[in-house]
C-alpha cells in the first residue's frame, strides 16, 4: 500500500469517523438487527452442507453412523485389537449385514440394488477384520508354539484356547496341533508344518 493511500484512509477515518460513530449510537438497534440478519443468512447457507447440519447429522441412520465409525476409526487400527475386540468386531458386522439381507426380502426390487451396494460395503470391513484375526492368531500361536511361557496379552478372554493349544503342543501331539491350528486360522496345513516344525 502506497503512502497515499494510507494518508487518504487515515484523513477519511478523521473526518468522517465521528460522523459515523454518532450514527451507529443513533440508530445501533437497526444496526444489530442487519447484522443478525446476515449472520442468520450466513447459517442458513452453512445448513444447506450436510456434513455441517447438525440435525442432518441426527437423523442420519445408526447403521450408516456404525460404519463410519468402521471406516474411520476401526479398520486403520485394527493391528492394534486385541482377539476380544476383533471378535466383537466381527459379530456385529455380521449381524449388520444380516440386518440388511432381511430389509432387502422385504423391500421392492428397485431398492434391492441400495442393498447390494450396502452388503458390499459391510462385506468389505468384515473382510478386513478376518483377515486381522487370522493374522494375528497364527503369529500368536506360533509364539506359543515358540515358547511355551508367552504370555499372549492379545489372547485375553481366549484362556481356553490357549490351554488346549499348550496341552497340544507335544511331539506325540504333533498332527493334531497342525490340525487345530488350521482350523482356527484357516491357513494352509503345509505351511504350517513349514513354520510350526517338529520339535527334536
Amino acid at each position: 500500500m502506497s503512502k497515499k493511500s494510507t494518508e487518504l484512509i487515515v484523513n477519511g477515518v478523521k473526518k468522517y469517523g465521528p460522523t459515523v460513530g454518532k450514527l451507529a449510537l443513533k440508530h445501533n438497534k437497526e444496526i444489530i438487527g442487519a447484522i443478525g440478519s446476515i449472520n442468520l443468512i450466513k447459517r442458513f447457507n452453512k445448513s444447506d452442507d450436510p456434513d455441517q447440519s447438525p440435525k442432518k447429522a441426527k437423523n442420519k441412520h445408526p447403521r450408516k453412523q456404525r460404519y463410519q465409525y468402521y471406516l474411520t476409526e476401526v479398520t486403520p487400527t485394527l493391528d492394534t485389537r486385541n482377539r476380544d475386540e476383533l471378535f466383537q468386531y466381527r459379530l456385529e458386522v455380521e449381524q449388520c449385514i444380516q440386518q440388511i439381507k432381511m430389509e432387502q426380502a422385504q423391500d421392492i426390487v428397485i431398492k434391492k440394488q441400495i442393498h447390494e451396494g450396502r452388503i458390499k460395503e459391510w462385506e468389505a470391513i468384515l473382510s478386513h477384520i478376518v483377515s486381522q484375526m487370522t493374522i494375528k492368531d497364527y503369529m500368536e500361536y506360533l509364539r506359543l508354539f515358540n515358547n511355551p511361557e508367552y504370555q499372549s496379552e492379545y489372547f485375553a478372554g481366549f484362556k481356553a484356547d490357549v490351554e488346549k493349544f499348550k496341552k497340544l503342543n507335544t511331539v506325540e501331539q504333533y498332527d493334531a496341533l497342525v490340525q487345530y491350528v488350521h482350523e482356527k486360522t484357516m491357513i494352509d496345513i503345509e505351511q504350517i508344518k513349514r513354520e510350526f516344525s517338529v520339535p527334536v
